[in-house]
């Protein structure tokens, strides 16, 4: 299996773009696999010049219903075979974010319609293939990771705070393993990781591949998720978009190799 980094918050290679969003093309066992899609046509101009074909995905996998993973969904080209779109049902509320003033909101939840796509609508966990999962309903089980702030739902008229309960993991079975992929980390890192091994508790964690959400982060936190990260055996650990500089640098401090600084461009086996 390996994946590919279309969009990420970071870009060093020349004639490619960056952009706040994430999007990883992952090819397993002859399978194109779209995880998010960042929030234009980014991802689709980097794989064109990657020399990279979007034509003939398997498919596609949104992580959460917030602009930066769902927007480029608009821009999709045509394709060969119509692939299925996987959101959780929750992901299609209205869903806002605080100013920095703190009292007013801006919207960012998906910016199209889920009736003018090919989308299934997921309430809870999936497997959409043999080695292939979707979990969410996250358990929150550490202290340090707290349910994220600022968020919001919009219904019937009234706002309230938004867990973002939708957020959802992609897992692959690698055979020995698993590869999970995120794409915020909403209920944290941990926890997920946590969930994900208790739904596959013969295996080992391989890779995990996300945005983590630690940008910001006080160094409690940070410490104890990079503990965690050596409390559940994980063999490598790829930090990206909403990780932030700082907390990536921590950890591959800590992790040395078992770290993987990549961005948009970045290939990479597991």
């Amino acid at each position: 299996m390996k994946f590919t980094v279309l969009t990420d918050d970071t870009v060093k290679k020349r004639g490619l773009y960056a952009e706040h969003g994430l999007s990883l093309l992952i090819e397993s066992k002859g399978r194109g696999i779209l995880f998010d899609t960042g929030q234009s046509d980014v991802y689709i101009k980097n794989a064109k010049t990657l020399g990279l074909s979007l034509d003939e995905l398997d498919y596609i996998v949104l992580s959460h219903g917030h602009y930066d993973h769902c927007g480029g969904i608009k821009h999709l080209p045509n394709q060969k075979k119509e692939p299925e779109i996987f959101l959780q049902k929750s992901a299609a509320a209205q869903k806002y974010a605080v100013n920095p003033d703190g009292k007013t909101h801006r919207e960012i939840g998906i910016p199209w319609s889920v009736k003018d796509y090919n989308v299934t609508l997921i309430d809870g966990c999936k497997q959409i293939d043999k080695d292939i999962s979707l979990l969410s309903g996250v358990k929150r089980t550490t202290s340090f990771e707290k349910p994220p702030e600022g968020f919001f739902v919009k219904e019937k008229g009234e706002m309230t705070a938004d867990l973002i309960d939708d957020e959802q993991m992609l897992v692959i079975d690698t055979g020995g393993g698993i590869a999970v992929f995120l794409g915020c980390c909403h209920p944290g890192v941990i926890n997920c990781l946590r969930y994900a091994a208790s739904r596959f508790p013969e295996k080992e964690i391989d890779a995990v591949v996300a945005g983590m959400h630690l940008d910001g982060a006080d160094n409690l936190r940070l410490r104890m998720t990079i503990q965690g990260f050596s409390d559940l055996g994980v063999k490598k650990v790829y930090p990206l978009h909403c990780t932030g500089m700082a907390a990536v640098c921590e950890i591959k401090k800590a992790l040395g190799e078992r770290c993987g600084v990549i961005y948009a461009g970045d290939c990479a086996e597991i």
